[in-house]
C-alpha cells in the first residue's frame, strides 16, 4: 500500500485541480469529519452501546450474543451496527432519538467551514458521506451564498448529479430527518438507486476519503466493485488503524493511504491547493456584510414608509393604528443622531416590549457607552440582565459599569467572574477582567494571564491589543512589544480613537512627534467620549509648542465641566517634556494630577 504525506498529497491536488477540466474532486465523509463537531464517532457509540448492553442482560445471554455476532471487543467499531440492534432490540425508536440527541448541539467545525468555500467556489466537486448530520449543508448555507443540492434518501438519487451552481450532498445512509439506516440489515447493502448515480459520479470524480473507517457494508461494497477510477485518496490518521480489508481497496485501486493529523487540519493544509477561497474571515465578512446591508437596506425601506405616517421626530404611541415592531424600533434608533431623542425612543420602545431582552442590551449600552447617561441606569441594567441571563456581554457590561461608574469594585469583579463563567472564551469578556485585574486589583500576573487567554481567542481583536499595549508600555516597560500591540489594532481598526490617541501617546514618550501628530488627528476626528478628548489636549500641551495655549484654555474647561480620565498615567509625556524645555513643567504636573484623580 503506497504511503504519502499531506504536504505531497497537496501537491498532487493542486496539479489536478489546476491542470485539468475534467477531474473533479468527491469528498467522501466518515464519522471521524463530525468529532470536533461535537459528534461521537460511530466507535464510540459502539463502546458505550457495548457497556450499557452488558449492563442490561444476563451474563450467559450476552456471551451468546458475542459468539453469535463475532464480535471482536478490541474491534467493537467494526460491528457498529449489530451492537446498535442489540442496544435498541426492544424500541427501535429509542436509537432514532437517541441519535437525534447525539446531533442537536452540533455546529460545523472550521473543515466544514473550508469544504463548504471549495465546494461554492470551484465549481463540480462534490460530498458523500454516511453521516446523518447536516454540517456540510449548514456551512453552505451558512458561510456561503450557495444553495445546496441535498439527496438525504435514496428516492432523490435520481437528482444526485453534481452541479455549477448547486454544491452536491449525498447522504447513502439518508438524513437524520428520513429514518436514517444504522441496523446491519440496513447499512450492508447499498440500495440499487444509488449504483446508476455513483457510478456517473466516479466516472469523472476522484474519491478523497476522510474520517471513514469502512465498517459498513453498503459503501465499501459499493467501493470494491466499481469501476477504478482515475486516482484513490484514503486519509486517516494512522495506517496502522486500517482494516485489511480497507488496505485491500486502496491497493486494488493502486490508491494511496495519506497521512492527516484531523479532519479541520486536512482542510486547512487544502487552502493552498484551492487559491480562489479568500482568507475565511475575509470570505465570511464579505458575505455577512453583503446579507446585512440587504436586510438593512429592505428594512429601513420598509420603516421610512411607516416613519413618513407619523409625528415627525417622535414616535408616540398614542398613534395605535400604527404597529412598530422593536426590530424597526432598532432601525429607526440607528438613524436618529440626537441623543436626547434616541433615549427617548428607546423608552417608547421598551415600554412597548419590556421583556425583550436585546433591547434591553442596546438600551444600557447606549446609556453607559454612548450617552454617558447614568441616571438610573443600575435599575435599567437589572432589566437587561432579567432578560439576558445567558449572554455574557451583559454582565461584562455591567461589571464596568459598577467599577467605572459606582467604584463598587466587590460586585464589580464579582459580575466579571459571572461573564467569564458564561462565556469563557469571549474575548471582550476576557479583556475586561484582565483590565480590571491590572487597574484596580493591580495584580499584573494574572491580569496579563487573562490578556493572552484573550489575544489566543482573537489575536486580531483591536482593543485587546491596545489594553495589552498600555500594560506593556507601563509595566513592563518593553515598548517595542508595546508598539506591535498598538500597530496590530490599529490595523484591525485604523479608525478607533482610543486606539490612535494611546498609540500616539507611546511616540509621544519616545520621542518620534512628528509621526505621533498624525495618529492623534486621527484620535480628535473619531473622538467619541470625552476621557480621550482630556488626553489628547494634555498631550497638545505637553508636546506641541504651536498649541500650548489653546491646549491650556481647553484642558481648564473639560476639567471645569468634570471630565477627567481616572488612573491614566501621564508620567512619560512629563518626563519628556520637561527633557524638552517645556515652559511650564509645574503646570504639566497640575494638569496630569487633576485629570487623573477624582
Amino acid at each position: 500500500m503506497k504511503i504519502i504525506s499531506t504536504h505531497t498529497f497537496k501537491h498532487t491536488l493542486r496539479d489536478i485541480h489546476k491542470n485539468t477540466q475534467n477531474r473533479k474532486f468527491c469528498f467522501v465523509l466518515g464519522a471521524g469529519a463530525s468529532v470536533k463537531s461535537g459528534i461521537p464517532t460511530g466507535g464510540q457509540l459502539a463502546v458505550q452501546w457495548f457497556k450499557e448492553i452488558r449492563d442490561r442482560i444476563e451474563e450467559i445471554e450476552f456471551g451468546q450474543w458475542i459468539s453469535g455476532q463475532k464480535i471482536d471487543e478490541n474491534d467493537l467499531a467494526s460491528s457498529y451496527g449489530s451492537i446498535y440492534r442489540k442496544r435498541f432490540e426492544n424500541d427501535k425508536t429509542s436509537g432514532y432519538e437517541f441519535l437525534v440527541q447525539a446531533m442537536k448541539s452540533a455546529s460545523p467545525s472550521f473543515g466544514h467551514i473550508v469544504l463548504a468555500q471549495i465546494l461554492s467556489r470551484t465549481s463540480g466537486h462534490c460530498v458523500l458521506t454516511t453521516n446523518f448530520d447536516s454540517l456540510v449543508e449548514s456551512s453552505v448555507y451558512q458561510f456561503t451564498n450557495k444553495t445546496p443540492l441535498v439527496c438525504g434518501h435514496e428516492s432523490l438519487s435520481g437528482y444526485a448529479r453534481p452541479s455549477e451552481t448547486h454544491p452536491l450532498v449525498i447522504k447513502i445512509h439518508r438524513d437524520l430527518l428520513l429514518e436514517p439506516k444504522s441496523d446491519p440489515d440496513e447499512i450492508d447493502k447499498l440500495d440499487i438507486g444509488w449504483k446508476a448515480p455513483l457510478d456517473h459520479i466516479f466516472s469523472t470524480h476522484i474519491p478523497i476519503i476522510i474520517g471513514y473507517g469502512g465498517n459498513d457494508g453498503s459503501l465499501m461494497n459499493y467501493f470494491e466493485k466499481m469501476n477504478k477510477p482515475t486516482n484513490f485518496f484514503w486519509c486517516g490518521l494512522n495506517e496502522n488503524y486500517l482494516s485489511k480489508k480497507v488496505k485491500a481497496l486502496i491497493e486494488m485501486h493502486d490508491g494511496s493511504f495519506v497521512q492527516i493529523t484531523g479532519f479541520d487540519e486536512f482542510m486547512h493544509e487544502l487552502l493552498w491547493v484551492f487559491d480562489e477561497i479568500k482568507p475565511i474571515n475575509e470570505e465570511l465578512n464579505e458575505i455577512t456584510s453583503e446579507r446585512i446591508t440587504i436586510a438593512t437596506k429592505q428594512l429601513e425601506e420598509i420603516t421610512t414608509i411607516i416613519v413618513d405616517k407619523i409625528t415627525p421626530n417622535v414616535i408616540s404611541l398614542n398613534n395605535r393604528k400604527i404597529e412598530i415592531s422593536a426590530l424597526e424600533y432598532s432601525s429607526l434608533l440607528e438613524t436618529e443622531p440626537d441623543l436626547d431623542k434616541r433615549k427617548i425612543i428607546y423608552l417608547e420602545a421598551l415600554e412597548k416590549y419590556p421583556t425583550t431582552g436585546w433591547l434591553w442590551w442596546k438600551f444600557t449600552y447606549f446609556l453607559n457607552f454612548v450617552k454617558r447617561d447614568f441616571l438610573n441606569l443600575d435599575t435599567y441594567y437589572q432589566k437587561a440582565l432579567e432578560f439576558n441571563k445567558v449572554e455574557g456581554a451583559i454582565f461584562n457590561n455591567y461589571a464596568i459599569y459598577l467599577k467605572d461608574v459606582k467604584r463598587d469594585y466587590i460586585q464589580a469583579e464579582e459580575y466579571h467572574l459571572k461573564a467569564i463563567a458564561i462565556n469563557p472564551d469571549d474575548t471582550n469578556i476576557n479583556t475586561g477582567y484582565a483590565n480590571f485585574l491590572y487597574h484596580i486589583k493591580k495584580d499584573c500576573d494574572k491580569a496579563e494571564q487573562y490578556y493572552l487567554k484573550a489575544l489566543e481567542i482573537e489575536p486580531t481583536h483591536a482593543i485587546c491589543n491596545s489594553s495589552y499595549a498600555q500594560f506593556l508600555k507601563n509595566e513592563k516597560k518593553d515598548y517595542n512589544k508595546a508598539e506591535e500591540h498598538y500597530m496590530k489594532a490599529l490595523t484591525t481598526n485604523p479608525d478607533n480613537a482610543n486606539v490612535n490617541a494611546n498609540y500616539a501617546q507611546i511616540l509621544l514618550e519616545r520621542s518620534k512627534t512628528f509621526e505621533a501628530e498624525k495618529y492623534m488627528l486621527k484620535a480628535f476626528t473619531y473622538k467619541n467620549d470625552d476621557d480621550a478628548l482630556i488626553e489628547l489636549w494634555f498631550y497638545r500641551f505637553a508636546h506641541f509648542p504651536k498649541f500650548i495655549l489653546e491646549a491650556e484654555i481647553k484642558i481648564e474647561e473639560l476639567l471645569s465641566i468634570g471630565i477627567r480620565s481616572i488612573g491614566w498615567d501621564f508620567s512619560g509625556n512629563i518626563r519628556e517634556a520637561i527633557k524638552n524645555k517645556h515652559p511650564k513643567p509645574e503646570k504639566l504636573q497640575e494638569f496630569a494630577l487633576k485629570i487623573s484623580t477624582e
